[in-house]
């Protein structure tokens, strides 16, 4: 499985991480909530031509951030219903 930052010109390069990667309340973006920053990130996601890829390092490696459009909830969730467990970082091979 090929690691997101290996992808060739993936569309979140183009925009930068902070919108994949909500803030604790504490720190939120005066007048934007973290759905619609989800609801952001996604609509970029959608455009990416490694959005399944992309998705699938997210629900084996990932518990923060929007990966391939899935939110870290909607990741656990399909984490549950396939009985994954996500790697832990000492595994991980960078």
């Amino acid at each position: 499985m090929r690691k997101p930052w290996d992808y060739e010109e993936p569309t979140c390069a183009e925009v930068g991480v902070e919108i994949f990667f909500n803030r604790d309340k504490d720190e939120s973006l005066p007048g934007i909530s973290q759905t619609s920053m989800y609801t952001e990130a996604k609509k970029i996601c959608e455009t990416c031509p490694h959005k399944v890829e992309c998705s699938e390092w997210g629900i084996y490696n990932e518990t923060h951030g929007v990966w391939g459009g899935l939110t870290p909830n909607e990741r656990s969730k399909l984490r549950k219903r396939l009985n994954i467990v996500v790697a832990s970082r000492e595994n991980i091979i960078l």
